[in-house]
C-alpha cells in the first residue's frame, strides 16, 4: 500500500486478552482536524526538546505538529492510546490520583491519601493529552486539561511549593527523600513546558515558573543539610533545563546544575535515613568522576538525561566525558538484550569497596543495575520507567553527537522492553519486564504479579509514563541540523518540515516497519534551491542494506550503525527507497553472562522474540525445548494474532530433562531428542494470553 496517497485509515483491530475485539472508528467520525500543518518556523520550538538556542546541541527537534502517523504499527498504537489508554488513565486520575490536588485546592474535603508520587500521574497525563491535542485539536481535550490546571494552580502554595503528599500531611519539606517532592515537581515543569509549547496557553507555565522560582531560591539559600540529597528521582533536572529553554530565565539552568553537582558532594550527617551518600541514588561519587552505572535505574537514567540537557546549554566537557563513560559501561556490561536496564530487584551495590579505602559499606540497592554481566532472566526487574529513562537519555546524547548507536539503543529498548509494559488492549500494565517467566507460580521479589494489572488496584508510575512516550513517538522520528534532515526511526507517516534555511519540505514515509525493512520516502514538495543532505539511519542489525534514489542505486556508504547521507537538490516526486534486510539472527551472549551460557536469543530486525508455553504441543515442557545451532526460520505475519504480529516458525528439539518427580537433582535422561515445530512471538507481546511460561534465551543443541 502506498500511504503517500492517503492519510486516513478505516479502522484498526486491537487484541484484548479475553477475545479479539474490533475497535473501529474513522477520522471523519471523530471530526479530527488534520494534524500536519504547512511548513512554518524552523526553530523547532514546539518539539520534544527546544534546542534551537542550545549552543552545544548539533540537532534540533521538529515541531510535534509537523508529523502525522498514516498507517501501520505506530498509527495503530497512537489511535489505541487516544481511544483507550488516555481516557482510562483519566478515569484513574479522577478516582485516586487527583484527590490530593482537589483537597489542597479547597475543592474537596478529606485527608491526603495514596502514594508519594501520585501528583506526577496527573502531570504526565496532561503532558500526554497535550501531545494528542496538538494532533487532533479536540476542544474537549483542551477543556479537560484547563480544568485540571485550574485546580493545580489553586493547590500551589503561595511561595510556589507544590507537593501535596507532604503539604496535606503537615510534614516538613525536604526532610525524607522517599517523599518524592522533587520527582513530582520535575514532571510538572516538563508537562507545563510541553503544554505551553503545544497549546499556546500560559496558565500551567505560570505555575511552573512560580515553582521554578521557589526551587531556585531554596537551593541557593537553604541551610537544610538534607536538601543536598534531594531528589532521589531527579526528573527535576530535565524539567528545570526545559523551563530555562521555554522562558530564557537562567536561574532555572543554574538550579539544574546545582542539583547535578550535589550528587556525590560532601555529606554533613545526611545518612540519617540510609540514603544520602549511597550508590542507590548515584550519590557516593560526583557525576564528573563516575564511570560505572550503579543503583536505581530510574534515578540514574533521569539524572544522566538531565545532565545531557545541561551539557547542551553549558558545554561542560567533564559532564560529557562522564556521560560517555557511563553509556559505554551500560551497553557493554549491564543491559539486557531487550534493552532492560534494572536487572536487580534487591541487592548490594557493585561499588561497595570505595577506591583507596578498606571500608566496606554494602549499599543496599533496589530496581537497580548490578555487577557487570549480572543479567538474570527469571528474576530480572527491568521496571518500564527505567527503560523510558534510558530512551530519553539516548535521545539527548543523539542531539549532542548524532551517532547511530544512540538511536539503535532507543529502538531496541522501545520495541522490546518499553512497550512490553502495556498489554495489547491498552488497559493493563506490568511494572517489571523479566526475560523468563515460570507461569502463575512465578515468584518475584517486589512490585509485580503473574498477571498484568489495572493500576486502580496497584498504584504504579509506569502507565502515564508509557502513555506520554507512545503519544509523542512521532516527535522522535526526525531532526534537523544547519544543513539538512535526519531520519532516526521508521513508521508510516507524513511530515511537513522546515529546514534551518527556511526550506519547506513535505514528505511521506511508507513502510510496514518493524515487520518489514522496506522504507519508501517520497518528497511531495520542496522549495529548496540548493542541495541538502537527507540522512537515514542504518540500524546495527541491517547487514546488506541498500539505498536507491528514483530507482537507481545511490552512490553513498550504507553501513550498519551509521547514517547514509544523500545530498542533492531535492524535487517533488523524488523517491528514496531504503531496504533493510530483516534476516533472522541468533544472538549469543558474552561468556561471563552466566544466565545465557550456551543459549541463544532470536531477533528479526529490531524485535526480540520469545517462546511462550501456550504455543507448545500439549505435554511439552518449555524447559525441554532446544534450538539447533543451524536452525532455519520462516517469518509469517499473522494479522489475527496478538493484534497483528510477525511470528517466526522453525524446527526445534525436545530434549527431556528427566526429574519429573520434582527432585532438585536427578540423573541425566538418556532419551533421544525429538523434533517439534516451534513458533516464537515478539517479546513485547508476551503475557497477553492467559498466564503462560515464557523464555527469551533458549538452550542450544
Amino acid at each position: 500500500m502506498n500511504t503517500c496517497r492517503t492519510i486516513s485509515r478505516a479502522c484498526m483491530t486491537v487484541y484484548f486478552s479475553s477475545a479479539f475485539v474490533a475497535l473501529v472508528f474513522s477520522l471523519a467520525d471523530r471530526q479530527v482536524a488534520a494534524a500536519v500543518e504547512p511548513c512554518g518556523d524552523a526553530s523547532g520550538t514546539r518539539g520534544l526538546l527546544s534546542t534551537s538556542s542550545s549552543p552545544h546541541a548539533k540537532l534540533h527537534a521538529v515541531d510535534l505538529t509537523a508529523v502525522e502517523w498514516t498507517d501501520g504499527f505506530w498509527a495503530d498504537r497512537f489511535d489505541r492510546c487516544r481511544s483507550v489508554t488516555l481516557p482510562r488513565l483519566q478515569e484513574l486520575a479522577d478516582e485516586w490520583a487527583f484527590h490530593n490536588l482537589l483537597v489542597a485546592a479547597g475543592r474537596a474535603e478529606g485527608e491526603a491519601r495514596g502514594c508519594n508520587w501520585q501528583d506526577a500521574w496527573v502531570f504526565k497525563w496532561i503532558e500526554s493529552a497535550s501531545y494528542f491535542y496538538s494532533m487532533t485539536k479536540e476542544e474537549s481535550l483542551l477543556g479537560e486539561m484547563d480544568e485540571m490546571i485550574e485546580v493545580i494552580a489553586e493547590a500551589q502554595e503561595p511561595d510556589g511549593y507544590l507537593a501535596t503528599q507532604t503539604s496535606l500531611r503537615g510534614l516538613k519539606r525536604f526532610e525524607r527523600h522517599g517523599r518524592h517532592e522533587l520527582y513530582t515537581m520535575g514532571h510538572l515543569l516538563t508537562a507545563a513546558c510541553i503544554h505551553h509549547r503545544l497549546t499556546g496557553k500560559t496558565e500551567f507555565l505560570d505555575v511552573a515558573r512560580r515553582l521554578g522560582d521557589f526551587l531556585h531560591k531554596t537551593y541557593t539559600n537553604s541551610d537544610n543539610p538534607y536538601l543536598i540529597n534531594c531528589p532521589l528521582n531527579p526528573s527535576v533536572v530535565m524539567g528545570a533545563v526545559e523551563l530555562y529553554r521555554e522562558t530564557g530565565d537562567g536561574r532555572y539552568l543554574e538550579l539544574a546544575n546545582i542539583i547535578i553537582d550535589n550528587r556525590g558532594a560532601p555529606r554533613r550527617g545526611t545518612r540519617k535515613y540510609g540514603i544520602g551518600g549511597t550508590d542507590w541514588n548515584q550519590d557516593r561519587i560526583p557525576l564528573r568522576k563516575s564511570s560505572e552505572i550503579v543503583g536505581h535505574a530510574v534515578f540514574w537514567s533521569y539524572l544522566y538525561a538531565g545532565a545531557a540537557d545541561a551539557y547542551m546549554e553549558t558545554g561542560d566537557d567533564e559532564i560529557l566525558a562522564a556521560l560517555d563513560r557511563l553509556w559505554t559501561d551500560l551497553v557493554s556490561h549491564k543491559m539486557h538484550i531487550t534493552g532492560g536496564v534494572s536487572p536487580i530487584h534487591k541487592g548490594l551495590s557493585s561499588r561497595s569497596l570505595e577506591p583507596g579505602t578498606r571500608d566496606i559499606t554494602f549499599d543496599v540497592v533496589t530496581e537497580a543495575a548490578g555487577l557487570p554481566y549480572q543479567l538474570p532472566n527469571a528474576t530480572a526487574y527491568n521496571e518500564t520507567c527505567g527503560q523510558i529513562g534510558t530512551l530519553m537519555w539516548n535521545w539527548r546524547m543523539l542531539f549532542i553527537s548524532p551517532e547511530a548507536r544512540y538511536a539503535d539503543i532507543m529502538e531496541r529498548t522501545l520495541y522490546n522492553s518499553i512497550i512490553s509494559g502495556v498489554e495489547l488492549d491498552g488497559d493493563h500494565w506490568s511494572y517489571t519486564n523479566p526475560l523468563a517467566w515460570n507461569g502463575p507460580e512465578h515468584e518475584v521479589l517486589s512490585n509485580d504479579r503473574h498477571k498484568r494489572f489495572d493500576p486502580a488496584s496497584h498504584q504504579i508510575c509506569c502507565p502515564t509514563n508509557l502513555l506520554r512516550t507512545e503519544a509523542s513517538w512521532h516527535g522522535y522520528l526526525y531532526t534537523t541540523d544547519l544543513d539538512g534532515l535526519w531520519v532516526h526511526h521508521y513508521g508510516g507517516n507524513r511530515a511537513s518540515i522546515t529546514l534551518a534555511d527556511d526550506t519547506c519540505t513535505q514528505l511521506c514515509m511508507s513502510t510496514d516497519y518493524p515487520w518489514d525493512g522496506q522504507v519508501r520516502i517520497e518528497i511531495e514538495t520542496c522549495d529548496a534551491s540548493r542541495p541538502w543532505p537527507l540522512r537515514l539511519r542504518i540500524p546495527e542489525w541491517a547487514d546488506g542494506a541498500t539505498l536507491t534514489i528514483n530507482g537507481k542505486l545511490a552512490d553513498v556508504a550504507v553501513a550498519p550503525q551509521s547514517y547514509a547521507a544523500v545530498t542533492r537538490t531535492w524535487k517533488p516526486g523524488d523517491v528514496v527507497e531504503l531496504n533493510l534486510p530483516m534476516d533472522v539472527q541468533m544472538i549469543a551472549a558474552h561468556p561471563r553472562l552466566e544466565h545465557a551460557q550456551n543459549h541463544t536469543a532470536v531477533m528479526r530486525g529490531p524485535v526480540v522474540y520469545c517462546l511462550e508455553s501456550v504455543d507448545l504441543p500439549e505435554g511439552i515442557s518449555i524447559n525441554d525445548v532446544y534450538l539447533p545451532r543451524d536452525a532455519q526460520f520462516e517469518a509469517e505475519h499473522m494479522p489475527s494474532l496478538l493484534g497483528g504480529v510477525t511470528v517466526l516458525e522453525t524446527q526445534a528439539l525436545v530434549v527431556p530433562s528427566g526429574g519429573a518427580d520434582g527432585a532438585l537433582y536427578h540423573r541425566l535422561s538418556k532419551e533421544e531428542p525429538r523434533p517439534i515445530s516451534l513458533r516464537m512471538i515478539p517479546y513485547f507481546a508476551w503475557n497477553n494470553r492467559e498466564e503462560p511460561e515464557m523464555k527469551v534465551w533458549l538452550p542450544l543443541r
